[in-house]
């Protein structure tokens, strides 16, 4: 029993670690973004609804975090004392303010992300599926802590919230990844004749995908420790 108890610390320790790890890179790649985000589409909800009540409605949408390959000049260099500094251009942020064509007002507020009401959709799932891994680690978190006081097996449902949590993680990086893509195709539509070349490659975190198979085997490998333990009490 001792032994058991030890181990059920250290898986604790485990998902606790990984619990934190995920909510550290929401923090920094989700939701640092969204601040940043939720300030701009507050001044283009401001834009959008003055420009309906001037009577001249215009469809204003972010294309965010488009990579550049190249820009049509060179820009200036930065000189402090003797150093100079030569930036590089690789990744913009625009507002497209384009007419309406008679689009409602509601039509425009859905497609303020990309042009597209699907992006804007999916620009919102990212987040619930996020949130969703974070419920599914507090509620395995507080299964192995119960187990653990309460001095009893594993709650067999941890393996299907380990399975969802690494599925989950697969398929948010991959949402991510295509509503990266359809904003760097539609940049690249936009900026055609400009001197800009975007980069249109399909770019999306290895590391997450790892994260979210790494899960899934985690899952697998609990799941035939559980299956192994109600054999050998059913031999006993």
């Amino acid at each position: 029993m001792q032994n058991k108890k030890s181990l059920l610390k250290r898986l604790l320790f485990l998902y606790i670690a990984l619990f934190l790890v995920i909510v550290t890179g929401l923090v920094h790649s989700v939701l640092g973004s969204f601040g940043r985000g939720a300030q701009t589409g507050m001044e283009m909800g401001a834009e959008i609804a003055e420009k309906i009540q001037q009577g001249d409605p215009r469809m204003i949408y972010l294309l965010g975090d488009v990579h550049i390959l190249k820009t049509p000049e060179k820009e200036a260099p930065i000189r402090i004392g003797s150093t100079e500094i030569n930036p590089v251009v690789t990744q913009l942020n625009f507002i497209v303010n384009e007419p309406a064509n008679g689009i409602s007002p509601a039509g425009i507020v859905f497609r303020s992300v990309g042009g597209s009401p699907w992006l804007y959709f999916f620009a919102l799932f990212i987040p619930l599926l996020l949130l969703a891994v974070i419920i599914l680690m507090i509620m395995i978190i507080h299964s192995l802590r119960r187990s653990i006081r309460e001095e009893r097996p594993l709650d067999p449902r941890n393996v299907w919230y380990l399975r969802t949590i690494g599925l989950l993680t697969i398929v948010s990086e991959l949402v991510n990844g295509g509503l990266g893509h359809s904003m760097s195709l539609r940049a690249a539509e936009l900026l055609a004749n400009s001197g800009y070349t975007v980069d249109t490659a399909f770019d999306i975190s290895y590391s997450m995908i790892i994260m979210g198979i790494l899960i899934l085997f985690s899952a697998e490998v609990f799941a035939i420790g559980q299956n192994l333990s109600e054999e050998q009490k059913l031999t006993i």
